[in-house]
Parts: C-alpha cells; structure tokens; sequence
C-alpha cells in the first residue's frame, strides 16, 4: 500500500499519494495551479516550498520548485503568489520595426486588454507559423496603449519566426496570444535597492520591471546593468535616457565586443559590474542563461532576493538560441500601467552611464 501524505497549498490541504508529481495531484484535487510546458522549462508552475521534501524540480539552496517535476516524499506545505490568470486572445501585427540589425521591434494589437505582470512572457503563434515566447514590454517611447503589446524579437538566420518579420509576417498578420507566464515579475513595496541585469532582448522584460519600479518610488535607487553584442546592439539607448533622468538611477551600458567609439560603454561580462549586493537589494535578470545563472548566483551569496528569466533554447535546431521557451522565477501584482514614464519634480538629470558614474529574440 502506497503512503499517503499531506499537502497544502495556500492553506488549501488535499491528499496524495508519496511519490507522484505535485502538479498532477494538485490538479486533481481542485487547486489550480498554473502550469504550460510540464517539462520543468517554462517555469509557470514554480512555487515556493514552505515546508518538506520533494525529489526532483528544484536547485540545491532554491526554495522554489516546479510542481512538474517534483515528486511528493513527506507532508508539504507550498506557497503561492497571486498572478493574473492564463488567457487566450486573438490579435493582428500592427507594426513591425528595426530596432538594430539583429532586432526586431513587434506591436501587436489585441481583442481586448491583457493583464500581466511587469516581467511576465506570452507565447505568440503568427498564423502558419509555430508558437514562440516573447516578453511584451514598455514602449521604448512615448505612452502605452492598453491594447497594444510591444515585443523585441531577436534576428537569427534560418529562424522559422524571426526571419519571417517583415516578408510572411507583416501587418495585418494575424496572431493568437496565450499567456501571461512566468514569475519573475516585479514585487512591488521592496523598500531596498532594486538591480537589473539584461543581456541582448532580456532588456524587453527588464524595461518592464524598471518602468514599474520607478512609477511605484520614482526616488528609487535602481541600478540597471544593460549588455549587447555591439555597441549597434544597443537598441534601447532612448529608453535609458528617459530612466537616466531619475535622480536615483544609474545605467552601465556596456557590449561584448571592442570598441571605441564611447568610454560610457563597458566592456567586459554583466557580473564584472554588478555593484556590491547586500540582504537588502532584490535583483531581476533576464537573458543568456549562463548570465542569469552567474547573477542569481553572486545574489545568493549576498543574501539578496534574485529573479531570473533565462531565455533556452526553444528546442527547434533551426532557431537554437533564440525565442525561448523561458524558465522563469526564483525566490505582488502590478497591472501594465498606462502613465508615461516621466520623473516627478526631477531636481537635476543625472545620466549616471559607466565610465562617468558609479536589461526576446
């Protein structure tokens, strides 16, 4: 006879039996968990486990787990943080734009207003073409619109999606959005420091994160770390000008590759100018996942609370580093917010970049 053992989820109990996955029992159960993938990739169904063990779903000295992939061996209790629901929505490509030789910039209009959290993904399916993850983001200027979602799409050469931007996909191109996913979404009453790091198109959901952070404490201090390839590659340089006026802000912009055209530009990997964490900073990154593992990293040492969204490999050869499905969370609710980014009684602009001052595919 199997055994039997107690889970909670946010004060909901049921019973299950040890050594099933977590997600099956709790769907089974009535507690609706949000879930996509079931292959530990997407992140949607990550929880915080509050008490127990499980085998399986989680990174040593991560409390988080994904429900998918962890298997029930004791009495569990697990937390959840409230997120929007999961929907489907029709929509049309309104515009598509250049952003930089290997961006793409993606408006997409919808049916109706999505609700998502700052940080949070949808996968698009352009008609006849295969899903993709992208982060919808703050316009890179001027004001939002409610029904209008913003995405960076990374170029690749062969990829199925992005090669198709602006030949099969055009406007006026139909498309279907389910979403939002992810939890690495911004939290908001942190009284601390808050730091990003982005690399490439996982500026898309750090500008998400950054605006909301400012528009909730615009004398918040905020440190954003922002890599490219290139100094072309930095695409979002009138976004960071618009968050450079803050009186709190500091920007370090810097690309992989030599260069010589600005000393304000870094060089170098995002972790060499990381500033000193502490307890009291909480930390976003999005991009490579050798990057965003190296970031949650040195945060985990600090003590600081870390939010990474890797982008991996979607899993089609033909597209091998780009559009993502996302794994996202690690140790709220903040609606899109449709006030233009701009600073309240600003007392001098402070364009903190580095070097005179010390983020889809």
């Amino acid at each position: 006879m199997r055994k039997i053992c107690k889970v909670t989820v946010n004060d909901a109990p049921f019973l299950a039996n040890c050594g099933d996955l977590l997600l099956d029992w709790a769907l089974m159960s009535g507690v609706d968990l949000p879930h996509d993938c079931r292959a530990g990739v997407c992140g949607a169904c990550r929880v915080r486990l509050v008490d127990g063990k499980v085998f399986g779903g989680q990174t040593p000295g991560d409390d988080m787990i994904h429900a998918c992939q962890a298997r029930i061996v004791s009495d569990l209790e697990i937390a959840t943080e409230a997120a929007p629901d999961q929907v489907t929505l029709p929509g049309r490509v309104a515009k598509i734009v250049r952003l930089a030789p290997d961006v793409a910039g993606v408006d997409v209009e919808l049916a109706k207003p999505l609700e998502f959290l700052p940080g949070q993904y949808c996968k698009l399916q352009f008609r006849g073409f295969p899903a993709r993850s992208y982060s919808p983001t703050y316009p890179l200027e001027g004001r939002p619109h409610d029904r209008v979602l913003h995405f960076h799409v990374r170029r690749l050469t062969g990829g199925k999606v992005s090669s198709a931007l602006g030949h099969e996909i055009r406007a006026g191109h139909r498309v279907r959005l389910t979403g939002p996913f992810g939890s690495a979404f911004f939290r908001e009453g942190h009284a601390g420091r808050v730091v990003l790091v982005a690399s490439g198109t996982g500026f898309a959901p750090m500008w998400s994160v950054a605006t909301a952070a400012i528009l909730e404490r615009p004398q918040r201090e905020l440190v954003f770390v922002v890599a490219a390839r290139s100094i072309r590659s930095l695409y979002m340089h009138a976004a960071l000008c618009r968050l450079a006026l803050f009186p709190n802000v500091t920007i370090i912009p810097m690309v992989s590759e030599p260069q010589s055209i600005s000393h304000a530009v870094r060089g170098g990997r995002p972790t060499d100018h990381l500033p000193q964490l502490s307890p009291d900073d909480v930390v976003y990154t999005a991009g490579a996942p050798a990057m965003t593992e190296s970031v949650a990293d040195i945060a985990r040492a600090a003590g600081a609370r870390c939010y990474t969204d890797p982008f991996v490999p979607d899993g089609e050869a033909s597209e091998p580093a780009n559009l993502m499905t996302r794994v996202s969370g690690w140790f709220g609710e903040i609606r899109s917010n449709p006030i233009p980014l701009q600073p309240e009684q600003p007392k001098r602009a402070e364009h903190r970049l580095a070097g005179t001052a010390r983020a889809h595919r």
